[in-house]
């Protein structure tokens, strides 16, 4: 095998790996539905389209029209590569009537003609069962390897189907002649479904992230480690408008998803201890950035580890001035903690200081004659207040009820119980974590797939992509 690399073509996976070695053998395994013809065709798709690399799809599963029509909605036209002459589709049924050393020879031909760099056949496992004992598969696969491969330098994806979930994972003699092993997974996470892509082996190539997320929302998407914005933007950034009767979240896909925040609601946002402030900023922070630069006021208590110099830094990469946070944010800190003077409100562990918690909403509200976001740490509340917290927390509900605006809740495992407790009171109900790198958001209330908050380029505000 030649240890040159040729990219995949595919946006996400090129970033993570070396590449796959030009003119080898790739087992592509899975279980029925996780993905395995999507990340084929993609890899066929897009080698022709971006790598000028020719493609052939040998099938023995489906005719021709039937593979077009289900590669329509997947994005991928592959009947204009036919007519470019970029692509080739062979029906291995008929091909293999006449005997395997024949069908063969006609796949051989059609590469040559082509020119083809990659080919795929789908299925080895449906292929095998044609052989009269392994002895033969094994044959076929030799000569795969000598003449495709190397004879031809035409890179060969096997997909290999793999038994029922749950059942032992068994790798057999094809895994271990290919120069690289790729096994799709579907799992669930809290009953919501996710997918996953593993790099088994891959020769000559250092894989740093062998497990990857992935979606089949638009075609096969990797989801590659997510990276929150470092710097402040070089443009203005534009936060969306309000939809009727509600608010933004600040990005526009996720109100495409959720149709925005009703008035009057209260939001719970569940966060994963893996996560970094960061990383959960990439939700939180549209929100509220979207909700300060239309002129309105903000209430903070931050949650365990967030000062207010950390919230005006981070407030800067998603677009807010220093005048926005001296005009509009108001922010809780511990008594005795050195902070900014401006609009700091000391918090306190007695009687007077839980009533004033209850009314500082509406008396900013009332104040600035406007809809108010207040944003409250729970942990942070909990370690000062104890086991008042939640009366506490039933007050303020009642009093953000009669006043325009959101309440948010900030939600960390410190506590199990506390994120429990609360969820009856909320109308909406987030969740967010992260998963082989890439941050995941899902909604309890109201329910929704997985979503893989992804970096956008030329701005702070991140694309919402669903987990299908």
């Amino acid at each position: 095998m030649s240890e040159e690399f040729v990219k995949c073509g595919i946006e996400g996976l090129d970033a993570l790996i070396k590449g796959l070695p030009r003119g080898g053998l790739i087992v592509l395994s899975g279980t029925p539905g996780t993905g395995k013809t999507a990340f084929a065709t993609s890899l066929l798709y897009y080698g022709a389209l971006r790598c000028n690399e020719p493609g052939v799809y040998a099938s023995l599963i489906e005719d021709e029209e039937s593979f077009y029509a289900y590669m329509r909605p997947l994005g991928y036209d592959f009947e204009r590569l036919k007519i470019e002459k970029k692509f080739s589709y062979l029906a291995l049924p008929t091909m293999l009537e006449p005997g395997i050393a024949t069908g063969i020879g006609m796949v051989m031909n059609t590469i040559k003609s082509l020119g083809a760099k990659r080919l795929v056949i789908d299925s080895y496992t449906a292929m095998s069962q044609m052989f009269k004992d392994e002895g033969e598969a094994r044959t076929f696969l030799h000569t795969i390897v000598s003449k495709m491969v190397r004879q031809l330098g035409c890179m060969t994806i096997l997909i290999k189907e793999e038994k029922s979930p749950g059942e032992k994972k068994e790798y057999d003699y094809v895994d271990f002649i290919a120069d690289g092993v790729i096994s799709l997974e579907m799992d669930t996470l809290e009953e919501k479904r996710i997918r996953r892509l593993t790099i088994v082996k891959m020769r000559g190539s250092e894989v740093r992230n062998p497990k990857i997320c992935f979606t089949l929302h638009g075609g096969f998407t990797p989801l590659p480690p997510t990276k929150p914005p470092e710097k402040p933007p070089e443009k203005r950034v534009k936060y969306p408008a309000d939809p009727p009767g509600g608010y933004s979240t600040g990005i526009p896909d996720l109100d495409k998803e959720i149709g925005g925040i009703p008035d009057r609601s209260t939001i719970l946002l569940e966060i994963d201890s893996r996560l970094t402030p960061r990383e959960y900023y990439m939700v939180g922070m549209p929100l509220a950035a979207s909700f300060i630069s239309k002129e309105r006021p903000c209430l903070v208590l931050p949650s365990g580890g967030v000062t207010w110099s950390m919230l005006a830094q981070n407030a800067k990469i998603y677009g807010l001035t220093e005048e926005h946070f001296k005009n509009y944010v108001h922010f809780i800190a511990e008594s005795g903690v050195s902070e900014e003077e401006t609009n700091v409100i000391r918090l306190t562990s007695d009687e007077q200081m839980i009533n004033r918690l209850v009314k500082l909403g509406t008396s900013l509200s009332r104040r600035f004659k406007r809809p108010i976001l207040a944003v409250f740490g729970i942990d942070r509340l909990v370690g000062y207040f104890g086991e008042k917290t939640i009366d506490m927390i039933y007050s303020m509900q009642d009093e953000a009820r009669n006043r325009p605006g959101i309440n948010m809740w900030l939600v960390k495992p410190t506590r199990p119980w506390i994120a429990e407790s609360l969820a009856p009171l909320a109308d909406m109900h987030l969740k967010i974590t992260r998963r082989h790198g890439a941050i995941l958001l899902y909604g309890m209330k109201p329910r929704t797939p997985l979503y893989a908050v992804q970096t956008a380029e030329d701005t702070p505000i991140p694309k919402i992509i669903p987990i299908i």
